[in-house]
């Protein structure tokens, strides 16, 4: 990857009260707004896109191990001396994220940095893993004995770094039939009986499309309605 940056911008100054380590990771990320890419080859270009995308992986790791941090002291809030009834509200109110956004966001960092998926944790932080596998594990175990999800957690890790997160998640259906078959029933019956798909016409002549699929499903309904989505 070329390492070579140049910026005809000043650094952006340090907004006050961040930590040193925020401000030059600010500075970075200036720097590379302020790039001409065009000069680059095309290799080059490519791996750059590759290895951005391992970095964010690994800065979206590094906020859900401050958010687990947060949420164990009870501080959402504190930046404004203010106390919220919950980590997922406060992030919904200062970040503007969804509700099944924000209670993912939580449930993911807890598990990963609070609960035990410590090696998936150490996986995303290295660049090992996307949140988005990380997020299907930590999700997909949340209702096993603790002990099961240890005793998994290596297979699990060594198969997310293999597969995709819907293969992944088909995996931890098939782990989660062994291990709680009653359990693995009974979330099936409720996703079964939730899926929908719904559509309407508008007074524009426009459709709306509303609804809820199974992971599969889901995917075949995106990748048919991606060519219209562009």
């Amino acid at each position: 990857m070329d390492s070579t940056t140049h910026s005809t911008q000043l650094p952006s100054p340090r907004p006050a009260g961040h930590p040193d380590d925020l401000a030059e990771l600010t500075v970075v990320l200036d720097r590379l707004a302020a790039r001409d890419l065009d000069g680059l080859r095309d290799a080059v270009r490519a791996e750059r896109v590759l290895e951005l995308r391992r970095l964010v992986d690994r800065l979206e790791g590094q906020w859900l191990n401050e958010l687990a941090g947060v949420d164990a002291l009870g501080a959402a809030g504190a930046e404004q001396g203010q106390q919220f009834g919950s980590t997922a509200a406060w992030l919904r109110n200062r970040l503007r994220l969804d509700a099944r956004t924000a209670t993912s966001a939580v449930r993911t960092a807890r598990a990963l940095f609070r609960g035990p998926l410590a090696a998936t944790a150490e996986a995303l932080t290295g660049g090992e893993l996307s949140p988005a596998h990380a997020q299907v594990l930590a999700h997909g175990t949340h209702h096993l004995p603790e002990h099961v999800t240890v005793e998994a957690e290596p297979v699990l890790v060594q198969a997310a770094r293999q597969l995709d997160p819907t293969g992944l998640r088909r995996l931890l259906g098939h782990l989660l039939q062994v291990a709680d078959p009653e359990g693995a029933d009974r979330d099936r019956e409720r996703r079964h009986a939730r899926r929908g798909l719904w559509l309407a016409p508008t007074f524009e002549g426009m459709v709306a499309v509303d609804g809820l699929l199974e992971p599969e499903a889901g995917q075949t309904l995106l990748a048919a309605l991606e060519p219209l989505a562009r």
